[in-house]
């Protein structure tokens, strides 16, 4: 069964001794070769001790990329006007800096969401190629609106201290390292309040490998199947965020009696959250939390 990889072409991993191993697959850009899949006993032992983060009785009303209708996304401002509106957890991506410094932010090039064009010349400014210092310089807020000129691009550490002490914080990883992302989580202590999430399988196998203890969330698009699942188990995923596009009824039953928590991404349709809810969605994620804060209630 391939494992979604972002959107890159997979390798379906083999099995050696109970542990899948998928040769040779990389991730779409930041994968690890020859990284390892373990066995769904290395998950099973926690399933009785999933944080009350994830094991809500009630939907979950998560802010993707913070309330970010209102105000910049992915910036601390977009996280505390979230934060205002109550939601369960802020949703956040990140990738790492030239020097590694894992910073919020959604997209590999600078382009749409600063002023890094305009700062440094030229189009297609990737983020990757920037060290903090310099990443640190840039308006990434002047492009929402003239009050939110002069906001800049957070450090995930930043984020993670506005956000964790009122909420929980879903953790969108786009690139850098299992080991320097869970490095993180235990120096801030906040573990427990945070779901790691990626379309990057392997990635998150490691940071299981690294951490058993931390919630992790596959997110996949397409039809959803026993084999995305059974996949899904040997990672280590708690949760299973999938695209709206593709989640029905039998989509949510499919993930319930797998023993996950079934989560969607963006609903910023009341009527549709209502419709989601009704056939037992965990967790809501949208980009108006406002608007659909009532039907999670």
């Amino acid at each position: 069964m391939p494992f979604p990889n972002d959107g890159a072409a997979t390798v379906a991993p083999t099995l050696r001794g109970g542990v899948a191993v998928a040769a040779g697959d990389r991730g779409p850009r930041h994968g690890v070769p020859g990284l390892l899949y373990f066995d769904a006993t290395a998950c099973d032992r926690f399933a009785t001790a999933m944080p009350s983060l994830i094991d809500s009785a009630k939907p979950l009303l998560l802010a993707h990329r913070g309330n970010s209708r209102a105000a910049p996304e992915n910036t601390l401002p977009a996280f505390e006007s979230a934060l205002k509106l109550g939601v369960d957890l802020v949703e956040l991506d990140y990738h790492h800096s030239a020097d590694g410094v894992p910073v919020v932010f959604h997209d590999e090039e600078l382009d749409r969401c600063t002023d890094a064009c305009h700062v440094w010349g030229g189009t297609n400014q990737l983020l990757a190629r920037r060290t903090w210092a310099e990443l640190k310089q840039l308006d990434a807020g002047g492009w929402f609106g003239q009050a939110f000129r002069g906001t800049h691009i957070a450090r995930l550490e930043e984020a993670l201290r506005l956000i964790c002490p009122r909420a929980g914080c879903m953790i969108e990883r786009k690139s850098g390292d299992a080991a320097t992302c869970v490095g993180l989580l235990r120096r801030l202590n906040v573990v427990d309040r945070c779901v790691v999430t990626g379309f990057d399988w392997p990635f998150l196998a490691e940071c299981h490998h690294l951490a058993p203890e931390l919630p992790l969330g596959a997110l996949g698009t397409d039809i959803l199947t026993p084999e995305h699942l059974a996949a899904a188990r040997q990672v280590g995923a708690r949760v299973i965020g999938w695209d709206n596009d593709y989640v029905t009824a039998e989509h949510v039953r499919l993930v319930h009696s797998a023993g996950f928590k079934a989560w969607v991404w963006t609903v910023d349709e009341p009527a549709r959250a209502a419709e989601l809810i009704a056939w037992g969605i965990d967790g809501l994620i949208s980009n108006v939390p406002g608007a659909i804060k009532p039907a999670t209630h």
